[in-house]
């Protein structure tokens, strides 16, 4: 009991600084707002000359945009990382990032179109197609070597990502706009963007939470869980099905954010342990704080240019990446 109380606990400290360096967010920028300007454009009180239009149609989209995307990146990541028993999995490092932002390309280069639900199946096509690339090329005697799928994920995410440079560069101006948006940002948030993910957004980070218990089985060998009638294999498509649609979602939504599924569920699992009850929260509050922070970080440091959202979080994860390939070698 005492466990259960220090973990919501913890779980309430993670919340709380959430909304606090969203309203913070909202506040500072090129042109900063009082807490109070803020309140009144949020509550709609009372009209703050220049704010509106700064604090509601820019900056909030791209705090809920932030959320939404940092939270399934996490969540994929942390599905990932139990059902391929790799604590280095993660959609970015698996090349499924890197495969949906090169169908959205190319699809929206073939098949022109306004950026609406078109490019949300786009995105899953290709989020499952990069998926099962790295897996079969990652297989040995049926097996999956979780060498292999590190070096091999990374591989694929580098081919697609050379893929997307080239047909950037057949591209007209209007695929040029896009560059920016695959290297992963929110720059281009809005509340047409919001309102083309927020729903299935919200119905597959619902649906996760309710996964936790065979969650937790599948970290037992597979003869132990079959033998309580567990169908492992069963699970663990359903499983994988939902991170990559959680994944490709969320490049829909802000591009290919790097390393927010591989850092969240790690450090969860420190904050919270091993029970996904508490570690699947713990990773949702901290996949969307990490990404928030680095758009955050990225829009105050050299203004008014941005750094885009997903180089800040390479910047940040990497130290962490190499850290985990220096001890890869103890995961079979």
């Amino acid at each position: 009991m005492d466990k259960a109380i220090y973990k919501n606990t913890r779980l309430l400290i993670l919340f709380i600084f959430l909304l606090l360096l969203s309203y913070f967010y909202l506040m500072i920028g090129v042109t900063s707002f009082s807490i109070s300007d803020v309140w009144n454009v949020l509550t709609k009180k009372i009209d703050v000359a220049g704010a509106d239009f700064i604090v509601s149609d820019v900056r909030l989209p791209r705090v809920i945009i932030g959320t939404l995307c940092g939270a399934m990146f996490a969540l994929s990541g942390s599905l990932l990382q139990c059902v391929l028993r790799n604590p280095m999995a993660a959609p970015d490092i698996l090349g499924v990032n890197s495969a949906c932002s090169l169908f959205i390309l190319l699809f929206t280069f073939l098949i022109p179109n306004d950026f609406d639900l078109n490019n949300l199946i786009y995105a899953v096509f290709g989020g499952f197609i990069g998926f099962f690339v790295t897996i079969l090329a990652s297989l040995d005697n049926k097996k999956i070597n979780q060498t292999r799928l590190i070096i091999v994920g990374v591989a694929v995410g580098a081919l697609f990502k050379a893929c997307c440079q080239f047909v950037i560069m057949q591209s007209d101006e209007r695929q040029s706009s896009l560059v920016s948006f695959l290297t992963g940002t929110l720059y281009h948030s809005s509340w047409n963007s919001v309102q083309q993910i927020i729903y299935p957004a919200c119905f597959l980070i619902f649906i996760t939470f309710f996964f936790y218990r065979q969650l937790d089985i599948l970290q037992l060998n597979e003869e132990s869980a079959a033998s309580i009638g567990f169908k492992v294999t069963k699970w663990k498509v359903i499983i994988i099905l939902l991170a990559l649609m959680l994944a490709s979602i969320a490049v829909s939504g802000s591009g290919s954010l790097g390393f927010i599924g591989l850092i969240a569920p790690n450090l969860a699992r420190i904050l919270f342990g091993s029970s996904h009850k508490f570690n699947l929260f713990g990773s949702c509050f901290i996949g969307a704080t990490l990404t928030l922070f680095s758009d955050f970080i990225g829009r105050i440091v050299f203004p008014p240019f941005e750094i885009p959202a997903g180089i800040v979080s390479i910047i940040i994860g990497a130290p962490y990446f190499l850290y985990l390939m220096k001890n890869i070698g103890r995961y079979k």
